[in-house]
Parts: C-alpha cells; sequence; structure tokens
C-alpha cells in the first residue's frame, strides 16, 4: 500500500479512495432507480407513469459508474513502465473522454427534448443541434490522439499530459455547458421545475470543475463534480416521486369523493322522485287513521305506532341530503324497528344496550339499518336466534357505535339477500363519510358480526 501510495502519490490515492465509494453509491442509486420505475409498473399496472428524465438519470448514473472506473485505472497505473501499461493508458484515458463527450451530448439532447421540443422552438432545436455537431471535430481528435498525440500523450514513466490541440476539446465542451446553462436562464419558467433544478444541477458544477481541472491538474475536478451532481440529482429525483405520489393520492381522493358525491346525489334525486310518489303524509295520515281505531287491541296498536314511526324516520331521511340528528332520535327509530320485529321473532330476538354517550349528532338512518342487516341476516336465519348488542363510547378523540349479533345466520343467506345487504352498507358508509367524515368498518367471523361506526367528536373528547 505504502508503495502505491508513493508511485501516485497521496492526492491521488485520496481520490481513488472516495471515488470507489462515489461509484458504490453510483451502483446503489441507480439499483434504487430501476427497483422504482419496477415498482411503480407493478403498482399502476403499466410503465406509462413514471418521473420525467427516470431513464436520462439512469444512463448519467451509469456513465459516472464508468467515469470514475476508467479515472481509477489510470491512477492505478501510473508510473508503472512498459508498452503494455503505456497501451493501457491510452486506452482508459480514450474511454475516460469518450465518456466525458457522451454526458455532455447526453444532456444537450435533453435540452432539445424539454426545452426546445416541448416548447415548440424549432430556432433553438436548431442551435441545439450545431453545438452537439460542434464535438464531431473533437471526437476526430480523441480517434486520432494515440497516433498524433494531439489531445493527450503519455510519456515513458505511463504519466498523462495535455496535447497541443487539448484547448479544442476543452473549449467545446465548455460551451456546450455554458449553452445548457444559458438556456436554462431563458427557458427557466416554461421549464418543469425538477428538470430545470437537474439540468441546472449538471451544468454548473461542471462549468466549476473544468474552470478548475484547466488550471491545476493534481486532481480530477471533473469527477468530484459528476459525482456530486450525481448524488444532487438522486435527492432532487426522490422527492420529486414523494411529491408526484402524494399529488395522485390527492387527486385520487379528489375524485372519489366527486364521485361519492354523485352517487349521494343521484340517490337523493331517486328518494325524492319515490317520496313524490308514495306521497307521504297521506301514507302516514292513513296509519293514524288505523291505529285510533285499535286502541281495543293493544298489541296492534302498539304495532301501528312503532310502524308509523320507522316509515316516518325512513321518509325524513330520504328527504333530506346533509340533515343531522340526534343519537337519541336515532336510537327511538331504531327501537320502533326492533319492537315490530320482536313481533316476528319472539323470544328468539333478544337486544342489549351499553350506551356511555348519546350526546352527539349523526346522520339519519346511520345505526337502523345496520341493527336491520344484524336481525335479519345474523340472529333472524339462526335457528336458535341470537342476541344483538348496540354500543356506544368515546375513545381516543372518536365516538364509537358497534352492532353485533353472535349469529351464524350470514351463511345461509341467498345471493339476492347478500347483494341488498351490501347495498344497505355502502349506502351507510358513503353517507357518513359524506356528511359527517364518518368510517363504517364490517368485521364477520365465527362468533358473529359486528359493524362498528367511527365519528369525530365535535365536543373534543369530553366524558358523557
Amino acid at each position: 500500500m505504502s508503495e502505491l501510495i508513493q508511485r501516485v502519490g497521496a492526492p491521488a490515492f485520496i481520490q481513488v479512495i472516495v471515488e470507489i465509494w462515489n461509484s458504490v453509491f453510483l451502483f446503489i442509486m441507480t439499483l434504487s432507480l430501476a427497483f422504482g420505475v419496477r415498482q411503480r409498473k407493478i403498482s399502476t399496472g403499466s410503465d406509462r407513469y413514471q418521473a420525467p428524465l427516470t431513464r436520462e438519470i439512469m444512463i448519467f448514473f451509469i456513465a459516472v459508474f464508468f467515469y470514475n472506473a476508467f479515472d481509477i485505472a489510470v491512477i492505478l497505473i501510473r508510473g508503472l513502465q512498459g508498452r503494455f501499461f503505456t497501451a493501457l493508458n491510452y486506452a482508459l484515458e480514450f474511454g475516460y473522454f469518450s465518456i466525458g463527450a457522451f454526458q455532455t451530448l447526453l444532456f444537450l439532447q435533453v435540452i432539445k427534448k424539454y426545452a426546445a421540443e416541448k416548447n415548440g422552438n424549432a430556432a433553438l432545436k436548431k442551435i441545439t443541434f450545431i453545438i452537439q455537431l460542434l464535438h464531431i471535430p473533437a471526437l476526430f481528435l480523441l480517434a486520432a490522439t494515440p497516433f498524433t498525440h494531439w489531445l493527450f500523450y503519455i510519456d515513458e514513466h505511463t504519466l498523462y499530459n495535455r496535447g497541443e490541440l487539448y484547448p479544442v476539446w476543452y473549449y467545446t465542451t465548455m460551451v456546450a455547458f455554458l449553452f445548457i446553462f444559458a438556456v436554462l436562464i431563458v427557458y427557466r419558467k416554461k421549464m418543469d421545475g425538477f428538470i430545470f433544478q437537474v439540468l441546472l444541477t449538471a451544468s454548473v458544477l461542471p462549468i466549476i470543475a473544468f474552470v478548475m481541472n484547466y488550471t491545476y491538474q493534481g486532481i480530477s475536478f471533473n469527477n468530484i463534480a459528476v459525482s456530486v451532481s450525481a448524488l444532487i440529482i438522486y435527492i432532487f429525483y426522490e422527492n420529486h416521486c414523494t411529491s408526484a405520489a402524494v399529488s395522485r393520492e390527492r387527486e385520487l381522493n379528489r375524485v372519489q369523493n366527486e364521485l361519492l358525491e354523485s352517487k349521494l346525489a343521484m340517490e337523493q334525486a331517486n328518494n325524492e322522485m319515490l317520496l313524490a310518489q308514495i306521497e307521504p303524509h297521506f301514507i302516514s295520515n292513513s296509519l293514524m287513521a288505523l291505529r285510533s281505531q285499535c286502541r281495543e287491541y293493544p298489541e296492534i296498536y302498539e304495532s301501528i305506532t312503532d310502524f308509523s314511526l320507522y316509515l316516518r324516520s325512513h321518509f325524513e331521511a330520504l328527504g333530506s341530503t346533509n340533515k343531522m340528528i340526534t343519537f337519541e332520535q336515532e336510537m327511538e327509530n331504531t327501537e320502533a324497528y326492533l319492537d315490530l320485529e320482536e313481533q316476528n321473532y319472539g323470544d328468539r330476538l333478544q337486544v342489549m344496550y351499553d350506551i356511555e354517550c348519546d350526546d352527539f349528532m349523526l346522520p339519519p338512518l346511520s345505526v337502523q339499518p345496520l341493527v336491520e342487516n344484524a336481525v335479519r341476516h345474523g340472529v333472524g336465519t339462526y335457528e336458535k336466534g341470537g342476541v344483538v348488542l348496540i354500543s356506544s363510547r368515546r375513545e381516543q378523540g372518536k365516538i364509537i357505535i358497534e352492532i353485533k349479533d353472535d349469529g351464524s345466520g350470514s351463511r345461509d343467506i341467498t345471493p339476492q339477500q347478500s347483494k341488498r345487504r351490501g347495498i344497505g352498507i355502502d349506502n351507510v358508509r358513503a353517507r357518513l363519510k359524506s356528511i359527517v367524515g364518518g368510517e363504517l368498518e364490517v368485521l364477520t367471523n365465527e362468533y358473529g358480526t359486528t359493524a362498528r361506526i367511527t365519528l369525530p367528536d365535535a365536543t373534543g373528547g369530553k366524558t358523557c
């Protein structure tokens, strides 16, 4: 190791260590980009969506990796004499210069695509193409250098030296990067912010490195500049992907909310049309007239009363969009329904209550349809019947309402019943979310079914 340090020099040895670590990071960043593209393709089902410049950035990272590799190899064979090492040094320097030119042409192509073509600027496109053509003489000089030593030559100590026409290569590259920088300044308001950040980083740092490298040859500032540029560009890329993912999620939620509101509006229109057809006041008045004639039959009298209350609650819910009622009112409507069902099921239906909170508002018909599901599809189809438990409580700043049944009738319901049950649950879930920002979760296991409503607590979580 000491012999290597003495042969190549301490600054060059340090640069080798730094460039090796840079290459490791470049390898990891390239794999990260490729993995991210693959994951987005899997999650979206297509490769249509990906951040702009993804392919160009991956190519740039790979180019910088080999740029460093060539420079590391050149440094490690420095001072080794012989025809073999001289030829190897020429080959490595040729690769180093070629990768450098490739990076310059790559970013000129990005300018052509994202600044000229995207803005429909034919003049800028032509100028960019001319700047690209300027590299043809420089590349010709590079190809002829092993025979002419125009750009560089390797002396008898296997050391790199600049040739007499090296300024042609230097100024061609400088013109290209200065041109990229100028385009960015002129078109900064017309370019995507992320693309502007990437191109600004990829142009400014190399310009600084070229100026420093021209005056001092002991350290390859070019390699340091492109490695730092790659790291900064990777950070910009990840931030852009994160912001884009958040924006897509927000847009998806917005579209879902609009669809939900549209569905509720359509449902409300259908309800209003239904109300216009069935004339609820006529039905209510008719039931009251029938009830008045059944005073001598208490069971019938109470059943008609409960049925009237049940219908009234449904009519009021159908005729309102954003109306809220107290939990107490909802429970009165629910109990009216349960009194009717007890006439059908008798002792097979048992109802229990565990009400810790009742001082809150909720959309009408939030609890009753879930209780109806528990009775008909849970307890009702179970031969021995069962228990329906209705509870409410406050928990971690939320109001929790649960309707539990211990029946197993969900295995016996018909496909048509299952479909109607799903529609009812979906309607309750949609109305809770749209009106009050609540949630509905239905959990089924071998012990029965639990429907859990979660509502925001407007009281700030005070005790009941």
